[in-house]
């Protein structure tokens, strides 16, 4: 069968730029929820889908440089359990209301923080709300930064052994000792 028959028109020439992305994002993710407990912290492991959107179709973009990530899931974690801890409490409105407001202020707090600090990274406005939405404990800040840390690792390995070919001890090595350039 002819090629043109079997890729859309849009896709011609570009299947491999949307192929890869999507297998190392699916993949990468699938190896995170196997390190990390996601049903312990399903909901605000759900941004990390974003983050692979971001690091993989997106990689040379502000938001997926590694202090980004890095900078802005922690400032989530703080204030987004903090939103729980020390707001919600105090909050005597209907339920509703009470995580309307706590919400709204950890992800809107949580904003502030990435523009003050310079590490902007949409999805860990997300990852805030998520901690109000489903309280949980301050394990989940450290994993937050753990899960960050794990998607870009996982996403350099990825993708020195698929694009760059290299074999998968060497793209460990290359991941945490790079090569200088000169």
């Amino acid at each position: 069968m002819d090629d043109s028959t079997e890729v859309p028109r849009y896709m011609r020439g570009k299947v491999k730029h949307v192929l890869f992305p999507a297998l190392l994002a699916g993949f990468t993710i699938f190896a995170m929820a196997t390190i990390w407990s996601i049903s312990e912290y399903g909901i605000i492991f759900a941004s990390f889908g974003s983050s692979a959107f971001i690091v993989f179709v997106t990689p040379k973009s502000e938001q997926a440089s590694v202090s980004n990530i890095l900078g802005a899931y922690p400032l989530a974690g703080f204030f987004g359990y903090s939103s729980i801890e020390y707001l919600l409490p105090h909050l005597t409105y209907s339920n509703t209301l009470n995580y309307a407001i706590a919400g709204g202020f950890a992800v809107g707090i949580t904003i502030l923080a990435m523009l003050l600090t310079g590490f902007k990274h949409a999805p860990a406005g997300g990852a805030a709300l998520a901690f109000v939405l489903k309280p949980t404990d301050v394990g989940a800040v450290f994993f937050l930064i753990g899960g960050g840390l794990t998607l870009l690792v996982l996403a350099k390995i990825s993708t020195f052994v698929i694009k760059e070919g290299y074999v998968l001890r060497d793209a460990i090595v290359h991941t945490f000792r790079p090569v200088k350039k000169k």
